[in-house]
């Protein structure tokens, strides 16, 4: 925690000068809207209007007069949204209280899958046929900015935050604005969150560990010698050779399940980041050290211990073999055991733990952390009532998060469902509540007071107690996975604590090459690194650093370093 407070560092010239911009214009204190803080004033300036309509019309949570629509586009995740009886995408929760409290009505232009949603973004991207509002990529923010396709946010955002909104997208000592600044002018409102939730755990089958009398792997040696055992001494007990040690998806990397990062975090390899390296940035997916990882995982799946048809499987079909148990070891986040939840009701003698990314070379492991604003809230320029927006953002944050918070209702419900992922836009969060919470759910486990615990972690605490219980249904099991005793947020957050944390040292806006190549680069590091993976010559890593090079790499990391230099 002592780390999380040198983040609170003075901000660049352009979030002062919003930050002064909200001071002189100010607006109305909502009533119990306001969350307190030992790191800053949260007293609302007075507004500096002359009359009560224009004080109105400033207000954070102020309600149109007259019906406004906001159309946007949406993400429905790995697969597809659960609702309660009677609701909908278009009808829920959130869409009723935008309505309710904003007199907003939201107009969905289109809906997909998170596999198709970059794909039909781009497309309305180029073709300039878009909503008021999407969650954008890095590089969607860039090619944006080029078309002139961006509401300039400037002063709108400082003009409409709330106070806790101000102190969730200033959490991060500014970065995240930064990162969504061109040119001197906000261009996106960044969906601040912290790198640490994209840290990998390992994931292994206990109940696996012990029929076979082994314990829970320390140091890559271990995790190699409980893979060759999972895979080849019957775990599962049916008398057929037809389980796997490690899990892997065809994607290599992104996705968060069964995804390789950890993996080559355990051989001191950091890909898809940038690390600091002799005085300068030098990126991770082409360093030595992924050699070493590709390596041994070539090893894995000639020793059969890797699914041989892992190229073809997404990480949705590699979570129904491992639900379906195929495989006793993945690496992931730490939300993973949500899509095992209802495996856990059908067979409650499965069992899972998280554990820290084992050691290679005796020193405990570090993690790779991306920068934490993953995604941006971008505006088109043509929208009517761009501040629509930001409210939507103060009243997601404040309901979701804040001193009002109803988390039952509109983050997690007591049923499992998660109105969270309803919510237009998605994606801002308090950086570091998970880890908070963690902290408060374990210790009122372990002494049986939960007075101390806010709605939304008395909700997380009285969830882990139904699965301590044995009452796995509604999705209660996964929840102490992640909160309670021992759970993947606490692996995660003593990552942080200890010190044991890679962190992407890169958090500007795409470079030019970065813009135009990265998507590129990305393809076929997946191209080279799955060949060599299934046998390729483990020399052919040499050549693909060099046409890695060739291809646009060394460009951009000249461009990185440019960045890097001025910081």
């Amino acid at each position: 925690m002592k780390k999380l407070v040198k983040l609170f560092k003075s901000v660049a010239v352009f979030t002062l000068a919003i930050v002064m911009s909200a001071s002189l214009i100010g607006c109305a204190k909502p009533e119990n809207t306001t969350k307190e803080s030992s790191t800053k004033d949260n007293t609302t300036t007075t507004p500096s209007a002359s009359s009560e309509e224009a004080t109105a019309a400033d207000g954070p949570f102020e309600k149109y007069p007259e019906p406004i629509i906001i159309t946007s586009v949406k993400n429905l995740g790995a697969g597809s949204l659960d609702f309660p009886e009677g609701d909908s995408i278009e009808n829920n929760v959130w869409t009723r209280k935008y309505k309710e409290d904003l007199n907003i009505d939201i107009d969905l232009l289109w809906t997909t899958n998170e596999q198709q949603y970059d794909q039909k973004l781009n497309i309305a991207i180029t073709s300039n046929d878009l909503p008021d509002i999407m969650v954008v990529k890095n590089t969607q923010l860039k090619m944006m900015y080029e078309n002139d396709q961006l509401m300039d946010m400037t002063e709108i955002l400082p003009k409409y935050w709330a106070d806790f909104t101000r102190e969730v997208l200033e959490a991060d000592g500014g970065d995240g604005l930064k990162s969504a600044t061109f040119d001197g002018k906000l261009m996106a409102i960044p969906a601040v969150g912290t790198g640490l939730m994209s840290c990998k755990v390992l994931w292994v089958r206990t109940d696996w560990l012990e029929k076979l009398g082994l314990e829970a792997p320390k140091t890559v040696e271990d995790m190699l010698k409980v893979s060759d055992a999972f895979t080849n001494r019957d775990p599962d007990g049916n008398g057929v050779k037809d389980t796997f040690g490690l899990a892997v998806h065809k994607d290599l990397f992104d996705g968060g399940y069964a995804s390789l990062e950890g993996f080559f975090n355990a051989y001191n390899a950091y890909p898809n980041i940038w690390i600091k390296k002799d005085n300068a940035l030098a990126y991770g997916t082409i360093q030595p050290e992924a050699k070493t990882a590709l390596a041994a995982l070539q090893d894995l799946y000639a020793k059969g211990q890797i699914d041989p048809e892992f190229g073809v499987k997404d990480a949705n079909k590699v979570n129904e073999e491992v639900g379906a148990g195929k495989f006793g070891m993945f690496f992931g986040d730490f939300w993973n055991m949500a899509w095992l939840n209802d495996v856990k009701v059908e067979h409650p003698e499965m069992e899972w733990i998280p554990i820290a990314i084992p050691s290679y070379d005796g020193s405990p492991a570090k993690a790779g952390k991306s920068f934490g604003t993953g995604s941006y809230i971008a505006i088109n320029k043509n929208c009517k009532n761009p501040e629509a927006i930001v409210k939507m953002i103060n009243l997601q944050l404040e309901k979701s998060y804040g001193a009002t918070a109803e988390p039952t209702v509109y983050n997690i419900t007591p049923e499992g469902y998660g109105p969270y992922a309803y919510a237009i836009p998605t994606g801002l969060e308090p950086g570091m509540k998970n880890f908070t919470a963690a902290e408060k759910v374990t210790e009122a486990i372990k002494t049986g007071d939960s007075s101390k615990l806010n709605a939304e972690e008395k909700n997380y605490y009285d969830m882990s107690m139904l699965a301590i219980s044995g009452d796995y249904k509604n999705n209660n099991w996964h929840q102490l996975k992640m909160f309670g005793p021992d759970g993947s947020l606490t692996v995660i957050n003593k990552y942080w604590a200890d010190g044991n944390v890679v962190s992407d040292a890169f958090y500007g806006a795409p470079t030019e090459t970065m813009a135009e190549k990265l998507s590129t680069l990305k393809k076929q590091t997946l191209t080279d690194f799955t060949a060599i993976i299934m046998g390729a010559s483990i020399d052919d890593f040499d050549k693909f650093v060099t046409n890695w090079g060739n291809l646009g790499g060394k460009a951009m990391t000249d461009e990185v370093n440019a960045w890097y230099a001025e910081q």
